[in-house]
């Protein structure tokens, strides 16, 4: 369901999440997903961000908490440590830091456990008991290893190893948590790796450096 720790380009995710860590500690937010990709500005490392206490009793936080400030400030941060690990990165790149948005993607089986009661879409690499390879409906417990949903009142399970994607789907009262669905819109800060200092945008703060 993830990235591959090493992309074809030689660059180490794990390394890199292990050196921002730190960061994102101090900051008081946790990693949701970082992802390097090529897109059509180039190489782009996303890492998506979100405050892992940013719960309300009344409903679920769908990535709640996170500002573009906080993108702004965490994309500065993580900035700095990355000039220091060169090394990590073969080509030039943008960095772009942001919030999950409403679709937050279920990464391991501890979201399913967590999200437990919230509207979800999984998608199998192999068909459920039904024949369905697409599940959408409320997030149930499950034993370990794998997991269920409620899925038009019929509670269906599958193995977590079967899951190919998956992802909290945003519904007015879709939560079973008492309270309706709620979370601001996506938030993200896109930063540019170059040597020469630049300005700061009208959205965030810019300026790094980039590999040579």
């Amino acid at each position: 369901m993830s990235q591959s720790p090493l992309a074809k380009t030689g660059v180490d995710l794990d390394r890199i999440r292990a050196a921002i860590a730190p960061a994102l500690l101090a900051r008081g937010v946790s990693p949701v997903e970082v992802i390097w990709t090529h897109e059509p500005l180039g190489w782009t490392l996303r890492i998506t961000i979100e405050r892992p206490d940013a719960w309300d009793a009344s409903g679920p936080f769908l990535g709640a908490g996170i500002s573009l400030e906080d993108c702004a400030d965490v994309s500065r941060d993580v900035s700095t440590v990355l000039d220091a690990e060169e090394e990590l990165f073969p080509q030039a790149y943008h960095l772009e830091v942001g919030s999950p948005g409403l679709d937050r993607p279920l990464q391991n089986e501890a979201d399913f456990r967590r999200f437990q009661g919230l509207l979800a879409k999984v998608k199998l690499s192999r068909p459920a008991s039904d024949g369905q390879r697409v599940l959408r409906g409320l997030l149930a417990a499950a034993p370990e290893g794998s997991v269920a949903l409620l899925v038009d009142g019929k509670r269906l399970e599958a193995p977590y190893a079967d899951v190919a994607d998956a992802h909290l789907v945003y519904e007015p009262f879709a939560s079973s948590k008492g309270g309706p669905a709620r979370g601001p819109r996506k938030t993200s800060s896109n930063e540019p790796r170059s040597k020469a200092p630049r300005a700061p945008g009208p959205r965030a703060a810019q300026g790094a450096s980039k590999k040579s």
